[in-house]
């Protein structure tokens, strides 16, 4: 059972690699575009990190689309070249069942789901949002400096302004104003802020769960003290070192950067968080409230696609003859059509709350044909 483990792997991975390269050659050829473009320009900061951080960024935003069309046409190409050698039929006639057979073929499928998921929690979050700042800036930034940024607490006492944030240092905050209120702020009444800090560094403290505000070299952090109509500072302090405990959330620094970033970037768990934020804010209600659900339970069944897409394309590459290969194909690449037809028509259900909620329309094209992919695996054992 080794040596037939090992054979069916090695005849599954060959063509499934061929048509991930050839996938993501295609890919990157149309993206080569831009780069070639800003070889040319003198403003251009092109360099060989910039063009992997460009590419590999592009390309994670698009890997979870791109791994269900390999597996379809890796799995149809293989079942077909087993047929077509008459390998399935003798190791039928051996006493080996279909499922021992295509095992590795489902393995690895179920590992790229896995590395597809991983991809949208850990690398994508990162590499997408650097690759968009490249490209929206004509590649005259490298993505890898600081940029300016705000964040508003949730009980609206507190509103932040970041003038140098670095994703390397999620830690630290430079040149940084934060103005307090003593009264929570209501839409459409203006409140004057209380406070004033300008401090040139904030750094995050895990164990205290609080920012320190602190002095850099000459300059000290300063606290402005505004009397009760906020006409004119009433009185300005300046120290070496502020610490003053601004948030006792222990998710307040992933808070600061998810308010600073893309959601569609954004993984499962970091959405959740902002959803939350968001929702105390008042600004996710509706369609909003909706159309975020659904696509945070949607990261987490878009990786089954692959899974899905290899077990129905095992019984629709296995034919005889080469009427029944052309329609086996026929059905493989409507079932994969259909399926993100379906996923997209439960979405605009979903996000117009007509009668199904985010998460009972996320599940239902997996287990729809999930259900499809088990009976016609059935028909062929």
């Amino acid at each position: 059972m080794r040596i037939l483990f090992c054979y069916v792997l090695r005849s599954f991975a060959m063509p499934a690699l061929m048509c991930f390269l050839g996938l993501c050659a295609l890919m990157l050829l149309f993206m080569s575009f831009d780069l070639i473009g800003a070889c040319f320009d003198p403003k251009s900061k092109i360099s060989l990190l910039v063009a992997l951080d460009f590419l590999g960024g592009t390309l994670s935003m698009y890997l979870e689309w791109l791994l269900p069309a390999v597996f379809l046409l890796a799995t149809l190409y293989t079942m077909w070249q087993f047929c077509r050698h008459s390998e399935l039929i003798a190791m039928r006639a051996g006493g080996i069942g279909l499922g021992t057979v295509v095992a590795p073929i489902v393995l690895v499928a179920t590992l790229a789901a896995t590395l597809s998921y991983l991809n949208t929690q850990y690398y994508k979050p990162v590499a997408a949002p650097r690759a968009m700042l490249i490209k929206d800036s004509d590649f005259q930034k490298t993505g890898r400096e600081p940029f300016t940024g705000g964040y508003k607490s949730a009980d609206t006492l507190r509103a932040w302004t970041i003038r140098k944030m670095d994703i390397a240092e999620p830690h630290i905050l430079r040149d940084v104003e934060i103005l307090a209120y003593d009264e929570k702020l209501e839409e459409g009444i203006r409140r004057f802020p209380a406070r004033k800090y300008i401090a040139p560094i904030a750094q995050w403290d895990e164990l205290a769960e609080c920012w320190y505000l602190q002095s850099d070299g000459g300059v000290s952090v300063t606290e402005i003290v505004y009397d009760s109509k906020a006409l004119q500072p009433e009185r300005e302090m300046a120290r070496n070192t502020c610490e003053f405990m601004l948030f006792p959330e222990t998710d307040s620094v992933r808070l600061i950067w998810l308010q600073n970033m893309r959601a569609e970037t954004a993984s499962a768990s970091d959405r959740k968080i902002l959803s939350e934020e968001r929702r105390l804010h008042g600004l996710e209600q509706g369609k909003a409230k909706l159309r975020s659900s659904y696509d945070r339970y949607n990261q987490y069944a878009t990786p089954l696609a692959i899974i899905l897409v290899t077990l129905f394309a095992i019984p629709a590459g296995i034919a005889s003859g080469r009427q029944s290969v052309f329609k086996g194909i026929l059905l493989a690449i409507g079932m994969f059509l259909s399926y993100y037809i379906v996923a997209a028509l439960s979405m605009m259900i979903a996000v117009n709350d007509w009668f199904l909620p985010p998460h009972i329309a996320v599940a239902i094209p997996p287990l729809v044909y999930g259900g499809a992919a088990l009976y016609l695996f059935w028909r062929v054992r």
